[in-house]
C-alpha cells in the first residue's frame, strides 16, 4: 500500500505562501519608501540680484547644485556679478535649441531682456535687474536649463602694473625684438606664398585698412556693431599673421583673414560674443583662429565653444595673459588650446608673461613691429603679439598639408628648448620646421 503524500503537498505549499508573503511585506516596507523618496522635486534658488553676497561668493557652483547625471536633474547655478564678470548680466545655457526658443518667448512676460543668443550653443545673454524673474523660471521649467552662470569680461591683455598675487619666479624679461622677431623663430627670406589656401580668424577688435594688409583678403563680421571706433589691437594682430610689407610683413602674408570683431574701442568683450565668434568661424571654414585676448575665469558656454571648433580640427591658439599670473587666460588654459607666452630678445620669460600649467609653448613678445589703426606702424609688447606670430606659423603648416591635430605635437617637439620650467615657457621658443 503506498503512503498518502497529500498532507506533505499541503505543507509544502503552506510554506511558499507564507515566504512569499513574508517578501511581499519587507519589499514595501522598504524598498518602495525610498523610491517615492527618489522623486520628490528639488527647489532651485538664485542668489537676490540686490545681496551683497553676490560680489564675495566664488565662481564655483554651490555645493548644493551638483552638474547634473540625467537630462532632469538639477541645472548647476553659478553666482551672478562676481568680479571680472558683466553687471546684472547672467549667461543661461539651455538643453536644447527648442528650449531656447520656448525661454526667449516668454522671458519679456518675466521682465528679463535678452541682450543676445547662439542657437548652436544653446545660450542666451540675459540683463537681471532683479534675480527672482530668473529663479521662478528655473523652478518651473528646471529640465530646460543645463546652467546659470555669470557673463565672464574679456579683455585684450594690457601692460598693468603686476598685482599684488604676481608670479614671483618670473625672472623679468623686457629686452625689446625691434622687429616682428621673426628671424629667431626661423621665417626669414620669401614668405609671399605662406599659408597659401589656409583661413586664418582674428577674433579681436575689428581689422581697419592698412598699408600692410593693402592686398591681404579679409572677410568682415563685426559683432559688437555699436559704431564706436575701432581699437587698434585687432590691426596688429593681423598685420603679425599676414602683413605683406616689405619691411614689416606677417608670417604667412598669402593667408585669408576672417576678421570677427568682438572687443569694442576699449578692448572689451565678455564670455557671450567670443564663444559665438569661435562657433561662427568654425562654420565659415577657418582653419586656425587666433585670441589674442581672455578672461580670468572660465565658462561651460566657452569651454564647448572650443571643443565645438576643435572638433572640426580647427587650431585654437590663444594668449596666456600679460598680468604676471601663475594661471593662464581663458581660454588659453582649456584643454588642446595651442597657449602661448611671450619672450624677449634674450629668450628670457617676458616680465608679463602669465605662467601656468598647460602653457604650450612661447614667441616673441617684446618690443614687436606691427601695423596699427590709422596707418601707423608701432612696437607693442604682449602674449598677443606671440600669439598672432604663432598663428602665423601654424597657417604655413597647413598650407604645407599638415593635419591640424598634429600642429600642436610637431611644434612642441621642435620648439628651442629654453632655460626655464614648462609652467614659464612650454616647450621652449617656437620654431618653424623645414
Amino acid at each position: 500500500m503506498r503512503p498518502n503524500r497529500l498532507p506533505v503537498l499541503f505543507f509544502a505549499t503552506a510554506v511558499l505562501i507564507m515566504a512569499g508573503s513574508m517578501l511581499w511585506l519587507f519589499w514595501v516596507s522598504n524598498v518602495e519608501p525610498s523610491l517615492k523618496t527618489g522623486v520628490t522635486p528639488a527647489k532651485r534658488s538664485l542668489n537676490s540680484g540686490n545681496s551683497p553676497a553676490l560680489t564675495a561668493m566664488p565662481q564655483t557652483p554651490a555645493a548644493a547644485s551638483p552638474a547634473p547625471s540625467n537630462p532632469t536633474a538639477t541645472p548647476t547655478i553659478a553666482t551672478l556679478n562676481v568680479p571680472g564678470s558683466m553687471p546684472n548680466e547672467a549667461l543661461l545655457t539651455f538643453r536644447t535649441p527648442e528650449a531656447l526658443a520656448a525661454f526667449r518667448d516668454r522671458a519679456a512676460s518675466l521682465g528679463l531682456e535678452v541682450l543676445g543668443y547662439d542657437i548652436k550653443l544653446r545660450t542666451a545673454r540675459v540683463r537681471v535687474r532683479d534675480t527672482t524673474a530668473l529663479e521662478r523660471d528655473l523652478n518651473a521649467h528646471a529640465e530646460d536649463y543645463t546652467h546659470v552662470g555669470p557673463n565672464l569680461i574679456t579683455r585684450i591683455p594690457g601692460l598693468p602694473p603686476p598685482p599684488a598675487e604676481s608670479d614671483t619666479s618670473n625672472p623679468g624679461g623686457k629686452t625689446p625684438f625691434r622687429s616682428q622677431g621673426l628671424d629667431v623663430i626661423g621665417a626669414s627670406g620669401d614668405r609671399s606664398a605662406w599659408g597659401q589656401g589656409v583661413t586664418v580668424a582674428v577674433i579681436d577688435s575689428g581689422i581697419t585698412s592698412h598699408p600692410s594688409l593693402a592686398n591681404a583678403k579679409i572677410t568682415h563680421y563685426d559683432l559688437v556693431n555699436d559704431g564706436s571706433a575701432f581699437n587698434g589691437h585687432g590691426t596688429a594682430m593681423a598685420s603679425l599673421i599676414a602683413g605683406n610689407d616689405p619691411n614689416v610683413g606677417g608670417v604667412s602674408p598669402a593667408v585669408k583673414l576672417l576678421d570677427i570683431r568682438v572687443a569694442d574701442t576699449n578692448g572689451e568683450s565678455n564670455t557671450a560674443l567670443v564663444s559665438s565668434a569661435i562657433i561662427k568661424a568654425a562654420d565659415l571654414g577657418a582653419r586656425v583662429i587666433n585670441i589674442s585676448l581672455g578672461a580670468n575665469g572660465d565658462s561651460p558656454v566657452l569651454d564647448e565653444a572650443v571643443r565645438y571648433a576643435q572638433s572640426r580640427n580647427v587650431v585654437v591658439v590663444a594668449a596666456a595673459g600679460n598680468e604676471k599670473l601663475t594661471a593662464l587666460s581663458m581660454p588659453a588654459g582649456l584643454p588642446g588650446v595651442l597657449s602661448v607666452g611671450a619672450v624677449d630678445a634674450n629668450g628670457t620669460q617676458a616680465y608679463f608673461s602669465n605662467s601656468g600649467a598647460g602653457l604650450t609653448l612661447v614667441a616673441p613678445g617684446v618690443g614687436i613691429v606691427s601695423g596699427y589703426a590709422d596707418n601707423r606702424f608701432v612696437i607693442g609688447s604682449g602674449t598677443s603679439q606671440a600669439t598672432a606670430i604663432t598663428s602665423g606659423v601654424v597657417a604655413y603648416l597647413l598650407g604645407r598639408g599638415y593635419y591640424g591635430p598634429n600642429i600642436i605635437p610637431l611644434l612642441t617637439r621642435t620648439a628651442e628648448p629654453l632655460q626655464a620650467p614648462a609652467t614659464a615657457v612650454g616647450a621652449g621658443l617656437i620654431q618653424v620646421p623645414k
